[in-house]
């Protein structure tokens, strides 16, 4: 039981910014690119506020928020909503691609802020640098090594499903539901075969718009019942054999993908999509960073079947 709990124990920062988090939204969403996953004000509280936990006519104010900056999740808060937001004792660390990239998001953050540590090179990065942005967290501004930047390529997608983790889980776990969505839009299951158990498999066949057939292949290696799963992915043939992508030779040949699953307001579910290549030479990662923009169609168009389907079944 220990062990289960260290592998799914989950540390997440969560600010409260006292009033001012739909600012500091706005603010992170130009400075570093934050993308807001979901929010929920007080008023749309299923249940009113404690008496005493937030300031009169804070209605509009955020009652719960999550942001994602880069691979990683913030969540957020007005909280009391008192107009003194207080940050002491802790800094978010921020590693940035390159010193082009540090410069950039230091200078952001900097921007009605204080600059507690100037940028400079250092015996552990070629950039570094501590700055307290203008709502007063503090940050750690990092440039990764270049070789720590290449091995540290990440793709993630998330979406809020409307509906229980129970249902979307077996949606990914029983062929029932994965022969009636999975593939991108358009594409249709042809065929399903699901081994789920570490080291299993789960080999499907998929028919494009035009007629065109391809097959793919997970491997599992890792199984948290409705929480999480971990598993290298590539294509193959008819028969289970691990194949190249039948339209880029340079795509990884594998690739490490893990889905996860957390309880969203609401009763519904957020699922997130984390992807790198496995094993990759330089050039399939290469191929893998360039191709950023086509896989988050691709996922989009995916989860976009999911979410149709789901709203037939819930």
């Amino acid at each position: 039981m220990q062990q289960q709990t260290r592998a799914s124990a989950k540390v997440q920062p969560y600010l409260f910014f006292d009033g001012r988090c739909e600012e500091a939204l706005e603010f992170y969403k130009t400075a570093l690119g934050a993308e807001v996953e979901m929010m929920m004000r007080f008023r749309d509280s299923p249940a009113p506020a404690q008496p005493g936990m937030c300031a009169p006519g804070s209605e509009n104010k955020i009652m719960h928020c999550c942001f994602r900056i880069g691979t990683a999740q913030v969540m957020a808060s007005d909280g009391r909503a008192q107009g003194k937001p207080v940050f002491q004792g802790f800094a978010l660390s921020l590693s940035a691609k390159d010193e082009a990239d540090a410069d950039r998001v230091f200078n952001a953050l900097a921007d009605g802020g204080q600059v507690q540590m100037p940028l400079a090179k250092t015996f552990f990065s070629p950039r570094f640098g501590m700055v307290a942005d203008r709502f007063g967290v503090g940050w750690m501004v990092i440039a990764l090594p270049p070789e720590a930047a290449e091995e540290s390529s990440e793709f993630v997608i998330s979406r809020v499903f409307d509906a229980p983790r129970e249902l979307v889980w077996k949606c990914f776990t029983e062929t029932q539901h994965l022969q009636h969505w999975w593939g991108p839009k358009g594409f249709k299951v042809i065929a399903a075969k699901l081994d789920l158990r570490v080291g299993g498999t789960y080999h499907y066949g998929l028919k494009a718009p035009d007629g065109t057939r391809m097959w793919g292949k997970f491997t599992y290696r890792e199984i948290v019942p409705r929480q999480r799963l971990v598993f290298i992915s590539s294509f193959s043939d008819k028969a289970g054999g691990t194949l190249r992508h039948p339209l880029h030779k340079d795509w990884p040949l594998e690739m490490l993908s893990v889905f996860s699953f957390e309880d969203a307001p609401g009763g519904r579910t957020k699922f997130t999509v984390r992807w790198q290549p496995h094993n990759a030479t330089p050039a399939e990662r290469q191929t893998f960073d360039a191709g950023r923009d086509s896989m988050r169609q691709g996922w989009s168009g995916t989860m976009d079947q999911l979410a149709a389907y789901l709203a037939k079944n819930v």
